[in-house]
């Protein structure tokens, strides 16, 4: 349970957890899994809940938990976390729908917002399904469940009426498991330190100047990041950073009992900016 508190953006970052995410040594990488071809299977499933959602449900979390959590722990299906640029400017975005395409099984038709500073461009596209693997051995802590990861191909188009506006495309990570009925599901079994989910990594193109920046996102973690993020378990942004759109978001996370500051950052980072 207190693993599961600890994903709560906002749960409340104390100075000895600072200190902690600061010594403790980085994680040896670890070789894949095995796996095999699980794609067939998921051709008539619609998947669109992996991406989109209303809330998120934590394998295992009673509802004894969730009363003991109130006002704690965020059950909200998680807004992604991402930066653009060589500096790493906070990226935001926001799917307003998520939808299979009818004509085409894998390809999901989607539609939805980006934010960079205080510019919102409007933006649709295609995720597609291009790679489905299940792990061969069950989940060490839920030996009834198979997980397993989908590859996704990611091509976004912002409207060219909006200024900035440009392209996205890359390269998504998804983590599934399947449950009782053989439905996959977004992966919480064990929601750990460094816990991630739809992991993307893209390059965006103005339409413009051509300009190419890396765009990297992801649920409660960030890909191939950088040092913009010093911590294994939460994301904590570096210093140097923070002023490139990371001000409310690091002061969000500050100290156990919240100032007036933490407070009216908190607000702005929950505030649904996309409409």
């Amino acid at each position: 349970m207190l693993l599961f508190l600890r994903l709560s953006t906002f749960c409340g970052w104390g100075y000895g957890c600072l200190l902690a995410a600061l010594l403790m040594p980085p994680l040896a990488p670890q070789a894949p899994p095995p796996t095999t071809n699980y794609l067939i299977p998921l051709k008539n499933k619609n998947l669109s809940y992996l991406w989109r959602a209303n809330r998120l449900i934590f394998y295992g979390t009673t509802a004894a938990d969730m009363a003991a959590a109130a006002g704690t722990v965020d059950y909200a299906f998680p807004e992604p976390l991402g930066f653009i640029g060589a500096n790493y400017q906070r990226f935001y975005l926001h799917y307003t729908s998520v939808r299979p395409d009818p004509a085409r099984p894998y390809v999901y038709q989607v539609a939805g917002k980006t934010r960079v500073k205080t510019n919102v461009c409007a933006f649709t596209g295609t995720l597609t399904v291009v790679k489905a693997r299940l792990y061969k051995a069950p989940n060490s802590s839920y030996p009834q469940f198979r997980e397993g990861e989908l590859t996704c191909r990611v091509e976004l188009a912002e409207d060219r009426r909006q200024p900035g506006s440009g392209t996205i495309s890359g390269t998504l990570t998804t983590y599934f498991y399947l449950d009782a009925k053989g439905q996959p599901q977004y992966n919480t079994l064990e929601p750990s330190d460094g816990f991630n989910n739809n992991q993307c990594v893209a390059t965006w193109t103005s339409y413009a100047t051509h300009q190419r920046k890396p765009c990297h996102w992801g649920d409660f973690k960030i890909p191939e990041d950088g040092d913009l993020d010093f911590s294994i378990s939460d994301v904590m942004i570096t210093a140097k950073y923070v002023p490139n759109g990371w001000q409310t978001y690091t002061a969000a996370q500050v100290g156990d009992e919240p100032n007036a500051k933490t407070r009216q950052a908190r607000v702005e980072e929950k505030r649904a900016w996309w409409k």
